[in-house]
């Protein structure tokens, strides 16, 4: 048994993760929160309250609770959550106790895709450097004595589950806007995706805790399919047509995305510009492959072949279980 610590799991997929590790009953785990906030009660989970601004915090906190693995499931997207998670880093290594360490990862291959000219810049997305902050992680973890591995996912299935099932993410319409019944495919919407769902995530997060040494990447494969076979699965479940739309590389390149309704009350939190232009990056991943994890992984041995006893949610039994006639 280790002490695992979760960064981010008072919330959002690190709950996700700190819950399955805990259900797995193998390990200790905890989570780390900027407020000592609880957890829901029948998780039992204790909340470490820490400062990410300060190295030397992180450290005690981490060295007094004996965390021997940290998971961080820290939003990276501006400079001061990157800063958090740097901060973490440093401050894992200083606790003296902490042994491996994983990123906050949970998409694609972010340094195979800087090889292969992924991301891209697009109007609206000046100066965002999300990217650049994950691989920036990755290679401060390198110069320390810690052990570590990216876990890569694909694309959270957990989107498409609404109103249904809520994601434990903040609630985003990508490509398929199932509560308004409207699709914006990237150019033909046959280019393959690899849709996880965070229990599987969890699932297999765990499981890797009990692994005698972390490979430096740590694949979690869900279900990977097509858009157009994606779109089927929602229309032949909720026996509704969509009205579809195709978005051109040309026109992804400028930011020019169909609108989908589900996405404008969220204009408010970062302005439409800065949103189009993050929903036309990942399109643009998803037609160039990035986000069908099968398409760059044909040699590494994935988690689900070294724990086959452990079940993947497909996408078609997601939309079963939220929108197929028992569930109504």
């Amino acid at each position: 048994m280790v002490k695992v610590t979760v960064a981010g799991g008072s919330n959002g997929l690190g709950r996700i993760i700190a819950r399955a590790i805990a259900a797995a009953g193998k390990h200790e785990v905890s989570v780390l929160s900027r407020q000592g906030k609880e957890t829901d009660p029948k998780d039992y989970i204790p909340v470490l309250v820490v400062d990410y601004s300060s190295p030397e915090s992180i450290a005690d906190v981490l060295r007094s609770n004996g965390t021997e693995v940290v998971i961080s499931t820290i939003g990276i997207l501006f400079e001061d959550t990157h800063q958090a998670q740097m901060n973490l880093i440093e401050g894992a290594e200083k606790s003296g106790t902490v042994k491996r360490f994983a990123p906050s990862e949970f998409a694609y291959d972010y340094l195979a895709a800087k090889e292969g000219g992924y991301p891209r810049q697009v109007p609206g997305l000046e100066g965002y450097k999300g990217n650049i902050y994950k691989i920036a992680a990755f290679k401060k973890l390198q110069s320390t004595n810690m052990e570590s591995t990216r876990f890569i996912i694909g694309f959270l299935m957990d989107y498409y589950g609404t109103p249904a099932e809520l994601p434990p993410v903040l609630h985003l319409v990508v490509v398929l806007d199932i509560e308004n019944n409207k699709a914006a495919l990237p150019v033909t919407g046959d280019d393959k995706v690899t849709l996880t769902h965070s229990e599987t995530i969890g699932k297999f997060v765990a499981a890797s805790l009990d692994l005698k040494e972390w490979p430096e990447k740590s694949w979690i494969f869900g279900d990977t399919l097509t858009w157009r076979e994606a779109l089927g699965f929602v229309e032949s479940t909720r026996k509704i047509k969509f009205d579809v739309h195709l978005d051109s590389i040309d026109d992804l390149k400028e930011s020019k995305i169909t609108e989908l309704p589900g996405n404008i009350p969220k204009y408010e939190l970062v302005g439409k510009p800065f949103f189009d232009g993050m929903m036309s990056l990942w399109s643009l991943g998803f037609a160039w492959g990035w986000y069908d994890l099968t398409s760059y992984n044909k040699s590494e041995k994935t988690l689900n072949e070294v724990f086959p006893e452990l079940e993947t949610l497909t996408f078609k039994s997601f939309m079963e279980r939220c929108f197929g006639e028992e569930a109504k």
